[in-house]
């Protein structure tokens, strides 16, 4: 709830804190407290009936909060104060209530000052403003917050409170009512849940509910990040860390990668970082254009994309900046982790997913899962997104609203992936984002093509042995195990423990199991198929990204499915060969028609397979 404070000359303002003495003449404070976005309204109302409507409508509601905080345009504490019951007791549901005021004394001037040196001391200020700026945080993360910094949420409040005032933050209401409709201030989502408060119409937003639920009586904490240092050329590798970003601090660390780049990477990974220094500057401007913000890195899959941005992150954190490298599913993050950890030694590092047990640990680089983005503003120089055609990210309008959100002012946003979406190739054929190829792996050997092979009738395993289905999926089957373990993908959870049980039969010899998204020892078994306990595995695309099998062979049952589109193709494809011991391998689609979507597959691997060939990047 928030405070309507009225002094005696007529200004007005608000506060979340009923004891906000931040005046030095009389003053009388409304009780009981308000939602932020009903105060608001009511402060506007009261603007408005001071300067006139037609005059009052040209000002942004936060321009209103300056002026009636800056002046009384001759109308006194008394006339504010009437103004306020009359709207107040037009509401139905609150004409009831008992309202009052409470008057309390101002502070003179030089004991203002004195008193909040008192409540704010230099040091928890600073930690304050590490752990926050940049952020957009609800009543739950500010309770959070204060565990993790010893403070009372009353004092993380007065914090708070105090950078509002300065002008470095704002209070804002959770979700907005605007011209157009309702609008989540956290998520960007416009289809909302109405139900009528004793305030009027209401609205709940559903669509980040993940992050706590927030509705239009909520409001939200949000820390105005501080402008990026200007651009500097040092690429020294060893660096002493003295930035102006938050969680710096005075820590030396060292980007100190653990292997060599392949050709393949080197050539992309200079590219990156021409463009995170410059953009496009270096090439259009003779061109007279302007720089793009936004670059996609298409690379072959376990081409080893992450580790290109290395470089261009590491010259990034040099120069003060402030770095995200963001994915959509928690086991990308936790995998990236120790990676970052090990190629920069000394480097203070924030993990944020839906389990980190610390969400507000001030560091230069953030690892986070898109969801956990939503709690950003403006907060990062450098965004990496990886998998950004992957669920739950593709397709989810808030978390893109949520991530160009995050991005600071003259910010760069570079996309990781191997199967960019129609959406993105459309925008680097329109020439709105930039591209880079990686298409060799870094081994320097050919990503095994997939064969398509006919099958007649359905795979499912109630009807498998109509018309003799299940003895050739067999017969590849065994083919296939002398090679390696295989990945058994079907397009059904349904499918996975009856088909389980169906090769169990088969071969009561070899050790099989499965999983799915839903499974509760999902983790367990990847760890045991990674250690070789299984011969087959049978599974949904939910292994399709992020595992690395040696030897690994794959089969992919009706692969002509509505549910595999060519990204799932190429991605299921692309577990095959992925290691230097191990470079090639088998991938089989099975399906009784050869979609659009295996064709396009097809030729998307053996593209990057010829421009790496031209290139003179893979052997054959």
């Amino acid at each position: 709830m928030f405070y309507l404070f009225v002094a005696d000359s007529g200004e007005l303002t608000l506060s979340p804190l009923l004891d906000d003495r931040h005046f030095t003449e009389e003053f009388e404070v409304l009780q009981p407290g308000l939602p932020l976005s009903f105060a608001q309204s009511l402060l506007e109302e009261i603007h408005f009936k001071r300067m006139g409507s037609i005059k009052a409508k040209v000002l942004s509601l936060w321009e209103v909060y300056a002026k009636e905080k800056g002046q009384g345009k001759n109308k006194d504490g008394a006339w504010v104060k009437r103004e306020i019951f009359k709207i107040l007791r037009k509401q139905p549901g609150l004409k009831d209530r008992t309202w009052r005021w409470e008057k309390k004394t101002g502070l003179p001037e030089s004991s203002l000052r004195s008193n909040l040196k008192n409540i704010t001391e230099k040091e928890k200020v600073r930690d304050f403003l590490d752990r926050t700026t940049g952020r957009l945080l609800a009543k739950a993360d500010l309770q959070r917050l204060g565990q993790e910094c010893c403070l009372s949420y009353t004092e993380i409040l007065t914090l708070c409170q105090e950078q509002v005032m300065k002008g470095y933050a704002q209070w804002i209401p959770a979700v907005k009512r605007e011209e157009k409709g309702w609008r989540c201030e956290r998520c960007g989502d416009t289809l909302v849940e109405e139900w009528t408060s004793i305030y009027g119409l209401a609205a709940t937003c559903p669509a980040c509910t993940s992050l706590g639920a927030v509705s239009s009586l909520h409001e939200l904490y949000r820390s105005i990040a501080p402008s990026p240092m200007s651009s500097l050329t040092s690429t020294e590798t060893v660096h002493s860390a003295s930035s102006s970003f938050p969680g710096h601090g005075n820590i030396s660390w060292v980007f100190s990668p653990r292997w060599e780049l392949s050709q393949a990477q080197k050539l992309a990974a200079q590219q990156v970082l021409d463009f995170v220094k410059e953009g496009d500057i270096g090439y259009d401007m003779i061109q007279g254009k302007g720089s793009r913000k936004e670059m996609l890195l298409w690379a072959a899959c376990g081409a080893g994309k992450t580790e290109v941005c290395f470089p261009a992150a590491a010259w990034a954190l040099e120069q003060g900046k402030k770095v995200l490298f963001a994915a959509p599913r928690q086991d990308v993050v936790l995998d990236v982790a120790p990676r970052l950890q090990q190629d920069f030694p000394g480097l203070k590092l924030s993990i944020l997913t839906g389990t980190s047990q610390e969400r507000f640990t001030p560091a230069p680089f953030v690892l986070a899962t898109t969801h956990q983005i939503l709690r950003f503003s403006q907060a990062f120089n450098l965004i990496f997104l990886d998998e950004m055609d992957a669920f739950p990210y593709y397709g989810n309008t808030a978390l893109t609203w949520g991530m160009e959100r995050a991005l600071g002012p003259g910010g760069k946003m570079v996309y990781l992936t191997a199967t960019p979406s129609p959406e993105s190739l459309e925008k680097v054929k329109a020439g709105r984002v930039g591209l880079i190829r990686l298409p060799a792996r870094h081994h320097g050997k050919a990503v095994p093509v997939p064969q398509w092979q006919k099958v007649s009738g359905s795979l499912d395993p109630e009807s498998l042995y109509h018309k003799g289905q299940g003895q050739k999926v067999f017969d590849w089957l065994k083919e296939l195990a002398l090679l390696g373990p295989v990945l058994l993908f079907v397009p059904k959870i349904s499918w996975v423990n009856p088909w389980v049980e169906i090769l169990r039969k088969e071969f009561p010899q070899w050790p099989i199991s499965g999983s799915y998204s839903a499974d509760p020892h999902r983790s367990e078994k990847i760890e045991a198929l990674r250690n070789k306990m299984f011969r087959v595995f049978v599974c949904t695309s939910v292994l399709e990204r992020g595992v690395t099998i040696p030897n690994v062979q794959i089969i992919v049952l009706e692969a002509d499915h509505e549910i595999f589109d060519e990204r799932s193709l190429v991605q299921m494809a692309g577990r095959v060969g992925r290691t230097q011991e191990n470079p090639a391998g088998n991938a089989l689609f099975l399906s009784s028609k050869r979609t659009p979507s295996i064709e396009k597959a097809i030729h998307w691997i053996k593209e990057q397979n010829e421009i790496a060939f031209a290139q003179g990047l893979i052997d054959t």
